[in-house]
């Protein structure tokens, strides 16, 4: 059986990581042997993977930017496994991506790949455009969070010191900057509390 490369995004607090950990435990539990990775641009957890419920686990390749997964260490822990998680994988660069999808076709290992779709400024990440491109199946995660309103949440809006904002470093991960927040909203809401707020201010 030919093995994928899936990637399923959502919404921040769109329950990606207890999805991981739900993932986790079906394919252990039928003795298969995971490895997981996340990028070190995730400084939340540190060397692990972390939910809202307090789950931990310890990731077996905290990647580096620039890093290559076709390295000697790197691959000796993909040669030994059986499926590929990768959380967080929208931090990862154009080429990491190609390696992960070099990988699933080479090797014939599934590789599951959770993230976000876009960043604050309505942005692609760049490793979500790449993903989008490579992957052979691109999922919606079902039990997305939900906009205060009560609708679906699309877009994951920044606050700093309470505002909301367009503007600042592509990346700055909440609870490591005490200043920064990110609320998911839906479409209609970010339009009105962030997008318009950005044009009349400008």
């Amino acid at each position: 059986m030919k093995e994928k490369l899936t990637f399923y995004y959502g919404s921040m607090e769109g329950g990606k990581t207890t999805r991981i950990f739900q993932m986790l435990y079906v394919l252990e539990k039928n003795n298969q042997q995971v490895l997981v990775i996340k990028s070190a641009k995730d400084t939340k957890g540190d060397d692990s993977i972390v939910n809202r419920q307090k789950e931990r686990r310890k990731v077996d390749i905290l990647l580096q930017p620039g890093e290559t997964l076709l390295s000697g260490e790197n691959l000796e822990k993909i040669f030994n496994c059986t499926h590929i998680i990768v959380d967080e994988a929208q931090f990862l660069d154009s080429k990491q991506v190609e390696e992960i999808w070099q990988i699933n076709k080479r090797m014939n290992i599934g590789v599951t790949c959770f993230g976000l779709r876009g960043n604050f400024k309505t942005d692609y990440f760049e490793g979500t455009a790449r993903l989008f491109a490579m992957a052979d199946e691109v999922k919606k995660i079902e039990t997305n969070a939900l906009c205060a309103c009560g609708s679906e949440a699309v877009f994951n809006a920044r606050l700093v010191d309470g505002e909301f904002t367009m503007e600042g470093e592509d990346i700055a991960i909440d609870g490591e900057n005490s200043r920064v927040k990110y609320v998911p909203l839906c479409g209609e809401c970010f339009h009105k509390k962030v997008y318009i707020r950005r044009r009349k201010n400008k």
